[in-house]
């Protein structure tokens, strides 16, 4: 690997980095909040901070030619799974339910994001559509009250670099979000059988976003 993971900046504590904020993240399908801010979550909710988690796709396309999981059925298992996942990490969830690769950029998720929260949305140098109409949507925000910081996802395996800061995690975190990543079971195992070119994530790739700290993105 390359880029900005070979140039992370210092950790920064929970309590540091959010400043007293509320914590929103804008994530563009169910398992990116996990994957890119699960152990954030824990560890803000377990200071006092409200934790929201705003899921922007149904995420419905993963496997699209599974003739037992269409569409509807698939969404409905993602939503699930977000939920389930949110509760360990002790945030609430909020369900926009864009279609995959359709995010409406302009979408007004105004109401949905505490007073004075710091905002993390997915980095536009994410090599996916979607993460980049989610940094796009979180840029358009017409809210001087809200802090905005990215996140990334599979932009951590290119060469693209940025300014980054680690964010420290505890124990408790780390357990915790890997239980929550174990909820996503249509993305992190063979649950659905009957698409072999449907998405399931590498293990190797899972015990990266495990093992390796999770990172912001200044603006």
């Amino acid at each position: 690997m390359s880029g900005f993971l070979d140039n992370l900046g210092p950790p920064i504590g929970v309590a540091d980095l959010l400043g007293g904020r509320p914590l929103a993240v804008l994530a563009p399908h169910p398992d990116d909040e996990t994957l890119g801010c699960g152990a954030l979550l824990f560890d803000a909710a377990a200071h006092g901070a409200r934790c929201t988690v705003i899921c922007v796709t149904d995420g419905s396309r993963s496997h699209p030619k599974s003739r037992g999981w269409p569409p509807r059925r698939l969404a409905e298992q993602r939503r699930a799974e977000l939920e389930a996942a949110a509760a360990i990490l002790g945030a609430t969830t909020h369900w926009l339910g864009h279609g995959d690769c359709r995010v409406r950029t302009d979408a007004d998720i105004s109401d949905l994001i505490p007073q004075g929260a710091l905002l993390l949305a997915t980095w536009e140098g994410d090599p996916h559509v979607d993460h980049q109409s989610v940094a796009r949507m979180a840029r358009t925000l017409a809210r001087r009250d809200v802090a905005l910081a990215y996140y990334p996802i599979w932009g951590r395996f290119t060469d693209r670099t940025a300014p980054t800061r680690t964010i420290a995690a505890s124990a408790a975190a780390l357990t915790a979000k890997r239980r929550a990543l174990a909820c996503h079971r249509s993305q992190m195992t063979p649950l659905i059988d009957d698409d072999p070119e449907g998405f399931v994530m590498e293990p190797w790739r899972q015990e990266h976003f495990l093992t390796h700290p999770e990172i912001v993105i200044a603006p």
